[in-house]
């Protein structure tokens, strides 16, 4: 068993967002992912893996596919293997989210 707090494991930065491994099993990755106000990840996708997003803190927007999602903490949203998925923290907010999936999954770039 493995237990963290997570809310000490965030970390901001203002040259790239923060990503780091929370956990890792045979069958699953758990990782945080924190950016400042206008960082992004770009839209990309897994071939092998869904992906479940769930918002820590802050607001942003995670677009799946041709589907744009306004998030804040609590959000959950889920990627699924295949289809493009990218995420930006709204402008004047930090955005923190973990996300779940499974292991050995290289994104593919737009």
């Amino acid at each position: 068993m493995e237990h963290l707090a997570i809310m000490q494991q965030l970390e901001f930065s203002p040259v790239k967002q923060v990503r780091k491994k929370l956990i890792a099993s045979e069958n699953l990755v758990a990782e945080l992912v924190c950016y400042e106000p206008g960082q992004a990840t770009v839209p990309h996708l897994h071939p092998r893996q869904d992906e479940i997003f769930y918002v820590i803190a802050g607001k942003g927007t995670i677009v799946v596919g041709e589907e744009v999602v306004p998030v804040s903490a609590g959000s959950v949203v889920s990627g699924p293997l295949g289809v493009r998925h990218g995420i930006r923290a709204d402008a004047g907010d930090r955005l923190a989210l973990m996300f779940i999936k499974g292991p050995g999954s290289t994104g593919v770039p737009a």
